[in-house]
């Protein structure tokens, strides 16, 4: 008797979910209010003492995350027993970001930022609304090129400024030279005829 093939049964749980696809997400933050599409709405709120360097937010999703300042740009902290090691480092819109697991750089601008190492992890905010993701990447390398094209124009004006100005100068100065060299000229052979005239014969 032929033994009937085995069939696998056919697994109710969803795939898992890649990284990147966990990424695309829209959400609003606010200061004390953060509702997203795939996380909820969650409440918080923090307290500090900047002198200390110490801090501690209560999160109604997340729990309770305890944080304390090591140096400037860096911190560590505790959150649902994992430590957290974040740093920051730099001034204006060009920053290196540390972590556990290494370095990376991003750019920084009044929508957001744009991670060069970790395209993933960029955010793009525009009233209330915060990306992440593929959408915050693309959002972003959008607002750098109109902004990238936007200064290479201005440079390129002044640029062209700068140098109309500098050519300028130069024939300024060369029509003052021939103007005095030919003065100088005049008067020397004007010198010259006079001193002919009165020569006495």
């Amino acid at each position: 008797m032929e033994k009937a093939p085995n069939r696998s049964k056919k697994s109710n749980t969803p795939p898992a979910r890649s990284k990147q696809e966990k990424m695309k997400r829209i959400e609003y933050k606010g200061k004390h209010i953060r509702a997203s599409r795939t996380g909820g709405v969650a409440a918080r709120a923090t307290v500090s003492d900047k002198k200390l360097g110490i801090g501690a937010t209560v999160n109604t999703k997340h729990g309770l995350q305890l944080h304390k300042r090591f140096w400037n740009g860096a911190r560590v902290g505790f959150q649902k027993g994992r430590f957290q090691f974040i740093g920051r480092y730099g001034k204006g819109p060009f920053i290196i970001n540390q972590s556990k697991k290494g370095f990376s750089a991003s750019y920084s601008n009044s929508f957001g930022s744009y991670n060069f190492f970790k395209p993933q992890y960029s955010s793009f905010r525009m009233g209330g609304l915060h990306f992440r993701g593929q959408t915050a990447q693309m959002l972003q390398a959008v607002i750098m090129l109109f902004v990238g094209t936007f200064n290479l124009i201005l440079f390129s004006l002044r640029a062209i400024y700068v140098l109309a100005w500098v050519v300028y100068q130069i024939v300024v100065f060369f029509v003052k030279f021939a103007w005095a060299s030919f003065q100088f000229l005049k008067e020397l052979v004007l010198g010259f005829i006079q001193g002919f005239k009165e020569t006495p014969k």
